[in-house]
């Protein structure tokens, strides 16, 4: 019997299955190996001619990559697991965006899931994702002494934190440089004239929150501020914001300007300055953090630190490939520097 050609032979299977790799292999003429290796760009194993013939073939028969027995056989699939902490604040919907975006040009889809609150619920989190052979972990916020990174740790899934670090650097994580966003509002304010300055700081829990509250505190001294006074909110949210802010007008200690470790926490302080007829920025800056979107468009609109969202996206999904390419690497965090943008809501102290 005459064998078949190439040329001759890139029909599709007259099963009623999809066409496999061993089809391909007999229209190609060479062995499933070849086919296997040609497919999944293994290096110096195939020659380029060989393999530009193989992916044409492929190709003409509607080949499909099976993930799923890829992932059996490799114990690991492309899918990366990214956990959003509260898919309600808007700050995290562009940088989730921007993750998903090049992570896809890099070759892995995402699963987005949000942190339980729980402790326990976080630890059987991980464990699931575990289970389902995710290829890894972008955290997109952990507590200090968290128990999902006690659960990622065990699990030796490649991790990477996102626009949160650990501390102890047993993370590769991109982060904002919190230590220059408060320089940079620090010294807005001082330069309207501001010396009576309160920090509604995020939970103490939070990497970003306790970072925050240390270099507002380090530099109010520095700048030999009249007035530092700093209430903890107990979350990242607008009705936390409104507590805390309540909190430090009860507390009767004068301020003439309020730095808010994010834009939530901002939008809280503003209901409460409302409320008490205290007008923005006529009686009170206030100034808040991330520039999360429709920011500008509140009246008045915010003042605030823009975090690198795209730079930080890219850099985090680069990151991932790279601890995924070589797990027993140094976890390296990367810094990125902040923006300060200058709206409608601070101006110099009222006489």
């Amino acid at each position: 019997m005459k064998r078949a050609s190439p040329e001759n032979s890139t029909s599709k299977p007259e099963s009623n299955g999809s066409p496999t790799i061993t089809d391909i292999a007999l229209a190609a003429g060479v062995n499933v190996a070849t086919v296997s290796r040609a497919l999944r760009g293994v290096p110096g194993k195939v020659s380029a001619r060989r393999r530009e013939e193989i992916e044409r073939i492929a190709r003409e028969m509607g080949y499909r990559p099976n993930a799923l027995a890829a992932s059996l056989r490799t114990r690991q699939s492309n899918l990366a697991a990214i956990i959003v902490p509260d898919l309600g604040n808007p700050v995290f919907g562009p940088m989730v965006q921007g993750i998903e975006r090049s992570l896809r040009a890099r070759g892995h889809l995402s699963l987005i899931v949000q942190t339980p609150s729980d402790p326990k619920e976080r630890e059987s989190l991980i464990v699931a994702l575990a289970s389902r052979q995710v290829s890894g972990l972008m955290i997109l916020a952990a507590e200090n002494h968290d128990p999902l990174l006690h659960a990622a740790r065990r699990s030796n899934l490649p991790t990477v934190l996102v626009n949160r670090g650990s501390g102890d650097r047993q993370f590769a994580a991109v982060v904002n440089d919190d230590r220059e966003s408060v320089r940079q509002v620090l010294e807005h304010l001082t330069g309207l004239g501001h010396r009576h300055i309160a920090h509604v700081a995020g939970p103490g829990t939070s990497s970003t929150g306790s970072a925050r509250r240390v270099a507002f505190e380090q530099m109010a001294r520095e700048l030999n501020l009249t007035t530092s006074t700093v209430v903890e909110s107990l979350a990242f949210t607008r009705e936390a914001g409104r507590a805390a802010t309540e909190q430090l007008m009860a507390d009767g200690a004068p301020f003439t300007a309020i730095f808010a470790a994010n834009d939530l926490l901002a939008l809280g302080a503003l209901d409460v300055l409302r409320a008490r007829k205290l007008a923005v920025p006529a009686q009170v800056s206030l100034v808040g953090h991330n520039d999360m979107p429709l920011v500008d468009l509140i009246n008045p609109p915010l003042t605030t630190v823009r975090i690198a969202l795209e730079e930080m996206s890219e850099q985090a999904a680069a990151l991932f490939i790279e601890r995924i390419d070589s797990p027993d690497a140094t976890p390296i965090t990367r810094m990125l520097l902040p923006t300060l943008v200058v709206r409608e809501s601070t101006a110099p102290p009222a006489a």
